[in-house]
């Protein structure tokens, strides 16, 4: 069940907002956004479902325009614009480099800078975070550092997220094949210059956003990662909420991601941090300087009644944290993908299925008449999405388990 949306406070501030992402990954936080405060959207298209949201626009050709001040000092002439944000990946840097040219509070950019680079993550949080990594720029070169870390380990490129182009190798045999499909992934419009090559971290991986203002840093809510397609660690999905982890043994990894975030200075944002518990102590896998991407948003108002737009505000704002879970709430998420590639007809019916109470959503993320392919072919190769809710993450993954079986990917093999 969709919980409602947060009061809209009665003399709102406004915020400048550097890209809104896509429909069905960010509509969400930016309705809990618009809700909370008065959004004005720098963005290279104009808006069209964003609409009911924002207030006021501009737009830019990134060509033309890598750095387009001059549109954004428009928005800040026209509004009194208290603080510059993003949620979108491609953007971070962005948005912070504005915020230091306007002289309005936002993410630093040297946070920022580092956020998008994992090679300075790991230098930055070399104490907090042990981790061997080096990074290369051919075959040869990995192939030498491969030797000196020892297998198994880990290559991923330098500045993208989500896992993509991320691989686990085994053995010297694989490493080429492996480090090539790394190197040649599509970046998306990101910049990524080099491959890392590190050394494999065991245990248990989850995600926490972390609420940083002024110096102070919390972790907000908890969530245990879903994998497949073996060697490439593939976010296939994640279960929210009530039981879906024993907090209690984590506290060393929630302190932490505390600790990071506040060590590379993210502030006036929500930090979206990937934390693996080892058998050599917690370390971070990941930190970035913007929330929960997908539809993250969503399956924590769901599964924890909060609000992660309007904490993004009260984070930008420099206002007092005030975030309370709602108890006895679940709600998983579950990717859908191709078994090989496929000439995309749809998702089952399953009428029956999709008739149930607990399915909250299913969705399709490619066109009709399209070929998909799943990872490693396609690293981006989902087909769709489920969501469920429950009272328990126990009863939430069995209820993701018969949608997976039953919302099967249509369309002939090619």
């Amino acid at each position: 069940m969709e919980l409602p949306l947060p009061a809209r406070p009665a003399s709102p501030k406004t915020l400048l907002l550097v890209g809104s992402g896509y429909q069905i990954g960010h509509e969400h936080l930016l309705s809990h956004l618009g809700t909370a405060a008065d959004v004005v959207l720098l963005d290279v298209v104009e808006p069209t479902w964003q609409k009911p949201w924002v207030t006021d626009f501009e737009t830019y050709d990134p060509d033309a325009h890598p750095f387009p001040l001059e549109q954004a000092r428009k928005l800040v002439e026209r509004h009194d614009v208290k603080a510059v944000i993003t949620y979108n990946e491609p953007d971070v840097l962005l948005a912070a480099q504005l915020a230091e040219a306007l002289g309005i509070p936002g993410l630093p950019v040297r946070a920022a800078e580092i956020c998008r680079d994992k090679l300075r993550q790991r230098e930055v949080l070399a104490e907090l975070s042990p981790t061997v990594s080096v990074l290369v720029h051919d075959v040869e070169e990995g192939l030498e550092v491969a030797e000196q870390i020892g297998y198994p380990l880990i290559v991923k490129p330098r500045a993208l997220s989500g896992s993509a182009g991320v691989c686990r190798i085994d053995d010297p045999e694989d490493f080429v094949r492996y480090f090539r499909l790394a190197a040649d992934i599509d970046k998306k419009g990101m910049v990524s210059d080099g491959i890392l090559i590190e050394e494999f971290l065991d245990g248990v991986e989850f995600d926490v956003d972390v609420w940083s203002s002024g110096g102070k840093a919390e972790v907000l809510y908890w969530c245990p990662k879903s994998f497949d397609f073996d060697p490439h660690p593939i976010e296939i999905g994640y279960v929210c909420g009530e039981g879906a982890l024993d907090i209690e043994p984590l506290a060393e990894g929630f302190a932490l991601a505390c600790a990071a975030v506040l060590a590379v200075g993210i502030d006036r944002t929500l930090s979206h941090v990937e934390v693996k518990m080892t058998s050599k102590g917690p370390r971070i896998i990941e930190l970035n300087g913007r929330p929960g991407g997908d539809m993250l948003s969503k399956m924590v108002h769901m599964a924890f009644g909060l609000s992660i737009g309007s904490l993004l505000v009260s984070a930008a704002l420099g206002e007092e944290l005030e975030a309370e879970i709602v108890p006895d709430l679940a709600a998983g998420l579950k990717f859908l993908y191709p078994q090989r590639p496929q000439l995309f007809e749809g998702l089952a019916e399953a009428p029956d299925l999709r008739a149930q109470p607990w399915v909250h959503q299913v969705g399709e993320l490619r066109p009709r008449g399209t070929v998909i392919e799943p990872p490693p072919i396609d690293f981006w190769g989902r087909a769709g999405w489920v969501i469920v809710t429950g009272t328990h993450a126990d009863e939430v993954r069995e209820r993701l388990a018969e949608a997976g079986r039953r919302l099967a990917v249509e369309g002939p093999y090619v």
